[in-house]
């Protein structure tokens, strides 16, 4: 029995994921942008950074053939 994500093409499958993990990379670094903005904190600001590189990483990592 074949998984249903592998039944669908897989140029699609690989455009789904590049849109959901860039939409949410874009609003980690939105929703971080916004709290550094309202409260100037350096803390807030390397852990929004350190969040969307480890997102990154993790979905470079999980998509590398």
């Amino acid at each position: 029995m074949r998984h249903w994500w592998n039944q669908i093409p897989k140029r699609v499958r690989h455009v789904v994921a590049t849109v959901l993990i860039g939409s949410v990379v874009a609003y980690m670094m939105i929703v971080g942008g916004m709290s550094v903005l309202d409260d100037p904190n350096w803390d807030t600001l390397w852990l929004s950074v350190f969040g969307a590189a480890l997102l990154t990483f993790i979905s470079y990592r999980a998509t590398k053939k």
